[in-house]
């Protein structure tokens, strides 16, 4: 009778830890370890949910993206890389094309996230983004004086407009995205023109060209809605303020659309625990679980129907350019080269 207990009680545990990938949680041994670029600790707090209902034990190294896909090359097979967790679609490319992801084979995870924000051969899927935004001091521009992201090469923009670096993940994925929809020659005559408009070298992340706007530097920025989301959402009124006069355009709504990008997540080539991985990759999509995952960097889930964060359902919908994230790692090098050429440093 004790035997038979036990027999049901550890079949009522396999049922219950199961999922459409067929993992069981009685397979699994040791912990499930998870390389991340995403510096969040809210992160932490979700994979404790997810041991929490599984049993799975997670291990989180996080770190720079080029430190951790160096560290990824030089262990290869001797990787305790089960998961790996980035931001930006050029840089999981960058995984995918170096041999250092395999490919996701659970359909509850695929169909969960549309085609554009994942790969084309399943090695990684994004899990939230953002969209690349013109932000505009409210008392020196109009929303249709920056309604394309072309907008801003115009000579009336001159000694207006702050940005960051060429070196940064973003500035080269609006410009890949644009190489993408017009082709190297006109997006590299647009760098130029933008080039021509600096308020200041290239510098700073994102909150730097707000705060320089509120500073008085410029007038004009390209931020992802994230960081504007913090100062905006911010329970500081002198944060607040910061963006306070700044208005936000989702760019180029009249035609292709507002480039986004991703933080998203592929399953190592080497992994110990594949099962595991994937089990985690569809708690991450659950809609309850998107959004707080979505909400813990102020992003918008990639599942439909779940709502982002209130600063950001604010805004209101805008239509996402078509174009696959997949192909920002794609044109990356090139991007990278037209900024070098045009003066983008």
């Amino acid at each position: 009778m004790r035997a038979a207990r036990l027999l049901a009680a550890g079949a009522a545990i396999v049922i219950a830890l199961s999922s459409c990938s067929a993992f069981a949680a009685g397979a699994h041994s040791g912990p499930l370890t998870v390389y991340s670029t995403r510096h969040q600790a809210e992160d932490a707090k979700i994979f404790a949910m997810f041991t929490k209902e599984t049993g799975i034990p997670v291990d989180l190294v996080d770190q720079d993206f080029e430190p951790l896909f160096e560290r990824l090359t030089k262990e290869g097979a001797n990787t305790p890389a089960d998961l790996v967790l980035s931001v930006g679609a050029a840089t999981l490319s960058r995984c995918a094309d170096a041999g250092l992801l395999q490919p996701i084979t659970s359909d509850a995870a695929l169909q969960a996230v549309p085609a554009n924000l994942r790969d084309k051969n399943d090695q990684w899927i994004g899990l939230a983004y953002w969209a690349r935004v013109i932000a505009y001091q409210k008392d020196r521009f109009q929303a249709t004086d920056v309604a394309d992201y072309e907008d801003l090469a115009d000579p009336k923009f001159q000694g207006q407009i702050l940005v960051r670096s060429a070196s940064s993940l973003y500035s080269q994925a609006l410009v890949a995205s644009m190489i993408a929809s017009l082709g190297t020659a006109p997006t590299e005559t647009w760098v130029r023109g933008l080039v021509a408009n600096l308020a200041r070298p290239p510098q700073g992340g994102d909150t730097n060209q707000l705060q320089a706007m509120a500073d008085g530097e410029g007038s004009v920025s390209i931020v992802n809605t994230r960081y504007w989301a913090r100062f905006a959402a911010s329970d500081k009124v002198t944060e607040q303020e910061v963006v306070a006069n700044v208005g936000i355009v989702f760019p180029n709504q009249a035609n292709r659309g507002t480039e986004v990008d991703i933080a998203g997540a592929g399953i190592s080539r080497w992994a110990k625990h594949p099962r595991a991985a994937t089990k985690l990759l569809e708690f991450l999509l659950r809609p309850e679980t998107q959004k707080l995952f979505a909400a813990a960097n102020l992003e918008y889930p990639v599942v439909a129907d779940v709502e982002p964060a209130a600063v950001l359902a604010g805004l209101g919908s805008f239509k996402i350019d078509g174009l696959a994230v997949a192909k920002l790692g794609k044109f990356a090098p090139e991007a990278d080269a037209a900024m070098a050429r045009a003066g983008w440093e």
